[in-house]
């Protein structure tokens, strides 16, 4: 007696609308032919699929693997959805076909499953190619014959919480080397070594801002003089503000991904003129590669001093510029923040300290001079 491929009635209810998309689907135009047709054991691997509240797909009749997945699968796909129901692995990933095409045909041909922690590959589901993370298992369905008719995936996606473990240990590394700093310059190279070893910041520049000449000067960047990324505008050890401002950078980009929409400044050259602006605190600029970086400005006054640092970093290609992302940038400026501020503190510090010794070295030669001169009065 054979299976109904008919969902039951608290399937249509919790999501009739996606269920019926796949039941009115026309499977007889792919290799798979009608539903009615299909293995009783293959129909009971759709229904417990479709009832998943956990993100399912199944891959069926090797080689081709057709997809059929569940509602819960669709934010895997973003854009790839609705094309990839009843679509072939290859048409649907075909960046991934090369990677997992072998795995799906390992475990069709020994019956055994797999599972995968955190497994990377480049996908482009949004419009761009997406660096992304997944656990997942493969296992076989089997039919009433012992053949392997299809490959039962179960899918959680890690991308998240992959970056935030490397994010955090960015910020981190950040708090285990303050006690290096014995300067504004060191704070300012230890800055960029920490940022060098960031995915998600692919170079880093700081410059110091002089209001009176107007310009900015480079004081430390994450790549050196003969390996500087042929990505990024010219970086010139000075930038001659007045002369920033006459160059043409007043068109933004709109960018779309799925979850969000972001303007962007097409620069061909740092904008940090706009940056220093009290109203402007931070600029998101399109480079004339199509990638991205982010341009912050930050002031700090301390012990009588006022410093003023644009702060330039780099987007990883394989990102969006997302909540998350400009919160980890917002994190990373607060410990370069500390790190200038403790700078400028030590520098002043040994300032004072030094002031102090010439103060006492002065006050003890003249008490010297007056000892030997009333010495000399007395003989």
């Amino acid at each position: 007696m054979s299976l109904s491929i008919t969902p039951d009635n608290d399937i249509k209810k919790e999501s009739s609308t996606f269920i019926n998309m796949v039941y009115d689907y026309d499977w007889s135009s792919t290799l798979l032919g009608p539903m009615d047709s299909w293995d009783p054991a293959l129909k009971n691997a759709v229904n417990l699929c479709l009832s998943s509240k956990f993100p399912i797909c199944l891959y069926m009749g090797s080689p081709h693997w057709t997809e059929l997945y569940n509602e819960a699968w669709i934010p895997t796909l973003k854009t790839k959805h609705p094309f990839a129901l009843g679509k072939q692995f290859k048409q649907v990933w075909p960046e991934a076909y090369d990677a997992f095409f072998p795995q799906l045909e390992n475990v069709k041909n020994t019956g055994k499953g797999m599972f995968c922690e955190d497994q990377y590959f480049e996908s482009q589901r949004d419009g761009y190619t997406e660096e992304t993370y997944f656990n997942f298992t493969f296992s076989p369905v089997f039919k009433s014959d012992g053949t392997v008719c299809a490959i039962f995936n179960v899918l959680q996606e890690t991308t998240q919480k992959v970056l935030n473990t490397r994010r955090v240990k960015v910020i981190s590394e950040f708090s285990h080397r303050i006690s290096e700093i014995k300067s504004l310059e060191s704070a300012c190279h230890i800055i960029m070594n920490v940022l060098s070893n960031s995915a998600d910041i692919p170079y880093a520049l700081i410059y110091f801002v002089d209001h009176k000449p107007n310009t900015a000067r480079l004081i430390a960047k994450t790549f050196d003089k003969d390996n500087i990324p042929d990505y990024i505008p010219d970086s010139p050890e000075i930038i001659y503000l007045t002369e920033d401002i006459n160059k043409s950078c007043n068109t933004y980009v709109e960018v779309k991904r799925k979850d969000v929409t972001f303007s962007l400044l097409k620069c061909d050259s740092w904008p940090i003129h706009l940056v220093i602006k009290e109203e402007e605190k931070h600029v998101k600029a399109l480079l004339k590669d199509e990638s991205q970086a982010v341009i912050e400005s930050k002031k700090i006054s301390i012990c009588g001093r006022t410093l003023s640092a644009v702060l330039i970093y780099g987007i990883n290609r394989f990102r969006s510029l997302d909540e998350q992302y400009m919160e980890f940038l917002k994190l990373v400026t607060e410990k370069v923040n500390i790190f200038l501020r403790n700078g400028i503190i030590i520098e002043e510090e040994r300032k004072r300290s030094k002031l102090e010794a010439d103060l006492n070295y002065q006050k003890a030669m003249f008490f010297q001079s007056i000892s030997h001169e009333l010495k000399s009065i007395n003989l």
